[in-house]
């Protein structure tokens, strides 16, 4: 009986755990021309000295708008807190599978520092954009 009732109270719970997770609200939005037809993309990295945590979503969208760039579209970076306190993210622009994961393999870097409040709202403290040449 005892150990029904222990098996009962853990299922109870992990379901309370696991149903009462919410999906983190997007509080900023960025985004970066993007040239995924030759097999480039922006790909993230979080730093490990970061005290916060941010949640980072990409979505891929064709744009004519950055032809003449030399882009076939922009990818939109959303942003949203998981974590309290300063959250560091590096996206670098390069062929994922080629990537040897080098800073200086990367065509482009983009950077981005938050600040993740207790409500995990997020405010963007600094943030720095190099694009490839051909952008």
């Amino acid at each position: 009986m005892k150990k029904t009732l222990l098996a009962a109270l853990i299922a109870l719970m992990i379901f309370a755990l696991i149903g009462c997770r919410k999906k983190p609200e997007i509080t900023y939005i960025d985004t970066l021309p993007c040239d995924q037809a030759s097999g480039y993309t922006w790909v993230a990295r979080s730093s490990a000295a970061n005290t916060g945590q941010v949640y980072i979503g990409q979505t891929y969208r064709d744009d004519e708008t950055y032809a003449l760039l030399g882009a076939s579209g922009v990818l939109e970076n959303a942003f949203a807190g998981v974590v309290p306190g300063v959250a560091t993210v590096r996206l670098y622009y390069v062929q994922p599978l080629g990537w040897d994961g080098s800073n200086s393999g990367a065509k482009g870097t983009a950077y981005y520092e938050f600040l993740v409040y207790e409500d995990l709202t997020i405010r963007l403290l600094y943030s720095e954009i190099e694009l490839p040449d051909e952008f």
